[in-house]
């Protein structure tokens, strides 16, 4: 909040996804599934009427110069107080935060997508493919979507600021544990959902 200014945008923005892809090819991969997820993407990669509301909302960077931009601002804004290397160190341990959350809320999002694909798990009535709608909120029919909701919006999101925030605690026990835990009951579901369809 650099001169009491309450408008604070980060690099990352609020969801922590940006574009363009990475070129690391699993991150761009986990990424790809969360956006679609969001209803953001499609199937094929290709942005949707959603992708609109978000340019709008201005909650992610869409271009690497934007990204860029805001990176630079927060590098100065740092570097007032701390040696530049310190900060852009601390800033790229926080990207690797999202990286390796990104990995996890992917694998839950495709677990999930191969429940509906196997019809044991009616799709979203808006989505026209078998894929989680992570934005139905507190609205998701199913304790597994409701699991996916939370980790998606309460425990990926304490990892990724409580790393930013150089929290390690926060992010550690409020973030990625919680994460790791939701994954676990989200497996879990998945195969009771499916010994439940096989009788």
């Amino acid at each position: 909040m650099q001169e009491r200014n309450h408008k604070v945008r980060t690099a990352w923005g609020f969801l922590a996804l940006r574009l363009p892809m990475p070129e690391d090819k699993e991150w761009a991969s986990d990424r790809a599934a969360i956006l679609q997820a969001l209803g953001v993407l499609d199937p094929e990669g290709k942005p949707t009427g959603r992708l609109d509301v978000v340019k709008a909302a201005g909650v992610a960077r869409l271009t690497q110069e934007d990204w860029l931009g805001e990176r630079d601002k927060m590098l100065k804004i740092c570097s007032q107080c701390h040696s530049a290397n310190f900060a852009k160190a601390e800033l790229e341990k926080g990207d690797a935060l999202i990286r390796e959350s990104d990995r996890l809320m992917a694998e839950a999002i495709h677990i999930t997508a191969r429940i509906y694909k196997e019809g044991l798990l009616q799709k979203p009535t808006n989505y026209a493919y078998p894929f989680p709608d992570i934005l139905t909120f507190h609205d998701a029919p199913t304790e597994l979507e409701q699991k996916l909701f939370v980790m998606f919006l309460e425990h990926r999101m304490r990892m990724f600021q409580g790393g930013f925030q150089a929290n390690p605690d926060y992010a550690l026990w409020y973030g990625w544990s919680e994460m790791k835990q939701d994954l676990t009951q989200i497996k879990a579901m998945a195969e009771d959902i499916r010994r439940a369809g096989r009788k």
